[in-house]
């Protein structure tokens, strides 16, 4: 009895490689090769992005501090924590609080964070599902915080906030900005990061 070898590839990405129809469209060039190759075995091994996962946890971080800060402001408005969140309130906050009562500001402030806290949460679970329209509700969102500090600085339309950019808000802006750069940048630039992603549950 002649010995035949019955075995067939385990994931659709490596039947397509060895297809022969397939086969005929790819490149002779052996780096072509193995670069698809390390594709095939990228996406049946389930690997994501490090900029996946980084984003994810900024986002579930971010929520925590926002609802901590929340819990603390409406438990004791008068401790030093509180104070210093409260005079950090532009940077902390992409809103103008300015027109608000300065007694009523702790309370507003932490009605305020822990909306943010929900917000970043959600934004947090949507990219560990790896939802398609998230990408484009981030992009949004980093976009808009950028554009507010933007707008403060340069007073445009008479928008500015004159308190943001004092010495005491500059850390938290410079930081906060960064971090809705790079996810800005991440979103925009990183190429296939749809591919990461699902358009259903």
């Amino acid at each position: 009895m002649e010995a035949r070898n019955q075995w067939q590839p385990v994931t659709e990405v490596y039947q397509q490689i060895i297809d022969p129809v397939a086969a005929s469209h790819i490149d002779d060039d052996p780096m072509t090769m193995v670069n698809a190759i390390r594709q095939a075995r990228s996406l049946s091994e389930g690997k994501v992005p490090f900029g996946i996962t980084a984003i994810t946890g900024a986002y579930f971080l971010r929520a925590a501090v926002y609802i901590l800060f929340a819990i603390k402001l409406a438990a004791s408005a008068d401790s030093d924590l509180a104070t210093w969140i409260t005079s950090h309130c532009p940077a902390l906050i992409p809103l103008s609080l300015g027109s608000v009562d300065h007694k009523k500001l702790p309370t507003t402030m932490a009605e305020v964070l822990g909306v943010m806290a929900v917000l970043s949460l959600g934004i947090g679970v949507m990219w560990l599902l790896r939802w398609v329209p998230i990408l484009f509700i981030s992009i949004a969102f980093s976009g808009y915080v950028l554009a507010y500090f933007v707008i403060s600085y340069f007073n445009i339309a008479g928008l500015g906030n004159p308190d943001l950019f004092t010495g005491s808000q500059i850390d938290l802006i410079v930081v906060e900005a960064a971090i809705n750069l790079l996810i800005f940048f991440f979103i925009a630039l990183y190429p296939g990061l749809k591919q990461s992603f699902r358009r259903d549950f």
